[in-house]
Order: C-alpha cells, then structure tokens, then sequence
C-alpha cells in the first residue's frame, strides 16, 4: 500500500521508545499513528519557531553588516586622528630643527673662549681651597 505522506525515519532512546510502546497499546494506535498526531498538532508551534529562527537569521546578519560599517567609521576616524598627531609631530620636529641649526650656526660664529663662558678654570686654587668639604666629622 503505497502512501501519499512523506515518511521520516526517528531514532529513539530506549525509554522513550518504551514510553511510545506503552501509550500505542494503551491508546490503540500504532507508534506511527500517535507520533504523526503529536506532530501534527505541534505545526502551529514549528511555524513561529520558523518565523523567529529566520527573523534572528536576517538579524545577525543585519547586526554583521552594521557592526562592519560601524569599525570602518571607527577605522576612518582613528586614522584622520592620527594624521592630525602626525601633523603635530612634523611641526614640533621642524623648529626643533630649526632651533637645533640656529644654535649650531651661532656656535659657529662664537669664537669666545671657553673660559669666558662660565666655565671654571683649572690654576683657581684659592677659590677651591675656601669651599669647606662635606662630610667631615669637623663639626659636632
């Protein structure tokens, strides 16, 4: 007898199994017949588990898509950031430069001894000799 109904095979645990026996000698129907019918009144419940899982489906990719677009903006933003520190830096490096070749052709110019600078000359004993040495026990 051929039938018009698809059919799906179900693997059971046993006491499942046991369960379904029971209630099909019980009830009188076959195990088929009281499965087909638990399904069967389930549909309405299957049909909004569709509709949620798809609506969570279109979601997450939804949420993908968004998440994207919004590390983009993050990643022009943090690159527009640091053009803005580069530009610092290369403002800040060229006076330093600047500074830096001023000083170097001013002390090209200067032919002022260095003593004249405030260095301290070497033959100053007398000066040397007035300062008192730390760390003596001198002094009580």
């Amino acid at each position: 007898m051929k039938t018009q109904n698809p059919r799906v095979s179900v693997t059971l645990t046993p006491s499942t199994a046991a369960v379904l026996r029971e209630l099909s000698d019980v009830a009188g129907n076959s195990q088929s017949a009281l499965i087909a019918e638990l399904l069967e009144e389930a549909v309405p419940v299957f049909e909004r588990m569709i509709k949620v899982l798809r609506v969570a489906h279109q979601a997450r990719a939804s949420i993908r898509t968004d998440i994207a677009a919004e590390l983009d903006a993050a990643h022009a933003h943090i690159e527009s950031q640091l053009g803005l520190v580069m530009d610092g830096m290369e403002e800040a490096e060229g006076r330093l430069l600047e500074t830096a070749e001023r000083i170097t052709r001013r002390r090209g110019r200067d032919s002022t001894p260095i003593s004249n600078r405030g260095g301290r000359s070497s033959h100053n004993t007398e000066t040397e000799q007035e300062i008192p040495q730390s760390g003596g026990s001198d002094h009580a």
